[in-house]
């Protein structure tokens, strides 16, 4: 750019410009000051961007408080640190401080179009169990979503039980009656949004919330939280876990929380938020390596379980693309058999009938157990939401992505929990791509940016992928992406029928 160019720029964009570009550095201006990203082939992007204030000492198990000011630039081309868990997360960037595992770990990152102007917003909820994970993973690299007219935003948020934790301390010393931290966290990242985002380029009034696994879990219940209304205008649920049954309820969680502090040699249910505030956090780690971490129905952020909310119609009513992949049965351990799963809800009877639905597909009990394990924790719960939420009158769009890559063909022989996230961020691992395999992928993300774009998943590589009605079909994706009928439903009813609570 010559010199007259670039201050023809800078006159347009004016003195009150919250975005510039100096000797090819993009800069954006917060009120907490100034960041200093990288311009690559078109896209500007931001990392490590603090929406919180360290949740450390006294701010260990509290509502994420907005961050400080800083002074001067502060760079913004790394990622933070992850957020505590029981070993470093993988797929991380060469010599990212990603790698670091700290307490001090709420940042945020922002992929944006160079020249963004009111574009659509997408949010992505990393999964990994709510106890594990990184927004810095490289398959979650939002320049595709750039290249494409939309700003991606990634996000940090605590996990296990930094992030999900409740003990009678916290009611007795009047410090919080919450227990969700990790969702508060996200929800403190959308208000970043809202209040920011305009800043990069892009529309506030447009948010897509999207997350798979754990990370679509957080969709769903952040779905049925007030303290979420507004922040975001569409969702997208991505094999979200959780099956059938509720969460925690806050008693219960105070009963594990009592178990934690007695395994770290405090005074039981006595123990003093100070006492538990003290504890090194690797002590916590090491010791809570094991427990499940998740969403806890506390009773202030979440008054009801999130399936419940969405039973009597009080979630949000706004479009929901919800779906699941052909193996996301993959993640049943290999020593647990179909029998091992609902041993008290599932009969012998049960299982030779689940044998009969399934058909073919049981050609071992490995595979066997694996089909109940995918239509009880995530097909089932899946198409059921959908249901309800369309039958309220929400635009809901049903998917089951089957699509395997041609390179892995020889040891996998359908879509594995997970696998679908490289197509729908266009981020695949270097195994050499066929022409079958990118037609793929820029039909999932095309239709994922169009839904963000409109509120409708109109994509060119893919037909007309129609809302839910009834039980009109489900968009399959696989090497023709299409609408079919969903298939399976004899096997889903039965599980439904007997997993699901009533109420």
């Amino acid at each position: 750019m010559s010199p007259w160019a670039r201050i023809a720029l800078l006159t347009w964009l004016g003195c009150s410009a919250t975005l510039v570009v100096r000797a090819e550095i993009p800069q954006v201006r917060l009120d907490e000051g100034t960041l200093s990203g990288v311009l690559k082939d078109g896209v500007v992007s931001y990392k490590g961007i603090p929406y919180a204030e360290p949740p450390v000492g006294s701010l260990r198990w509290t509502l994420p408080v907005p961050p400080k000011a800083w002074s001067g630039e502060r760079a913004a081309d790394d990622f933070g640190p992850s957020c505590m868990q029981p070993t470093p997360p993988r797929n991380l960037p060469q010599g990212s401080k990603a790698a670091q595992l700290s307490e001090d770990c709420l940042t945020l990152n922002v992929w944006a179009p160079a020249d963004a102007a009111h574009v659509p917003v997408m949010v992505w909820i990393h999964g990994g169990g709510n106890t594990n994970g990184s927004s810095a993973d490289i398959y979650y690299d939002g320049s595709a979503f750039a290249r494409d007219g939309a700003i991606l935003v990634s996000l940090n948020y605590r996990l296990g039980v930094f992030g999900f934790f409740a003990h009678p301390a916290f009611a007795r010393e009047h410090a919080s009656d919450e227990g969700n931290f990790g969702l508060w966290d996200q929800i403190a990242a959308l208000r970043w949004v809202k209040r920011n985002i305009a800043r990069f380029g892009g529309d506030p009034g447009n948010v897509t919330l999207f997350g798979e696994s754990a990370g679509g879990e957080d969709t769903i219940a952040l779905l049925t939280t007030r303290a979420a209304r507004g922040l975001f205008q569409r969702a997208i649920a991505e094999s979200a876990g959780g099956g059938w049954g509720p969460p925690p309820t806050r008693s219960e969680a105070e009963s594990k929380g009592t178990q934690l502090a007695t395994k770290l040699k405090l005074a039981g249910a006595q123990a003093t938020l100070s006492d538990l505030r003290a504890v090194p956090m690797q002590a916590i780690v090491e010791s809570a390596q094991d427990e499940d971490a998740g969403p806890i129905v506390d009773g202030r952020l979440l008054t009801q379980p999130p399936l419940s909310a969405i039973a009597k119609g009080d979630a949000s009513r706004v479009p929901l693309i919800i779906g699941t992949n052909s193996e996301d049965g993959s993640l049943v351990p290999d020593q647990v058999s179909a029998a091992d799963l609902f041993p008290q809800r599932l009969s012998s009877a049960d299982l030779t009938q689940l044998k009969a639905d399934y058909g073919p597909q049981v050609s071992s009990d490995r595979a066997f157990a694996e089909l109940v394990f995918r239509d009880a924790y995530f097909a089932g719960p899946a198409g059921w939401i959908a249901g309800r939420l369309a039958a309220k009158g929400t635009p809901v769009y049903l998917y089951r992505f089957e699509y395997v890559l041609e390179a892995l063909r020889r040891r996998r022989s359908g879509a594995r929990h997970g696998s679908e996230i490289p197509f729908v961020f266009e981020q695949f691992p270097p195994i050499g791509l066929t022409g079958e395999d990118r037609v793929v992928g820029r039909a999932m993300h095309d239709c994922w940016v169009a839904f963000a774009r409109t509120g409708k998943p109109d994509c060119a590589d893919a037909p007309q992928w129609m809302p839910l009605k009834g039980s009109n079909g489900w968009m399959v994706f696989d090497s023709r992406p299409e609408m079919r009928a969903i298939q399976g439903k004899a096997a889903l009813d039965l599980l439904e029928s007997r997993l699901r609570p009533t109420g």
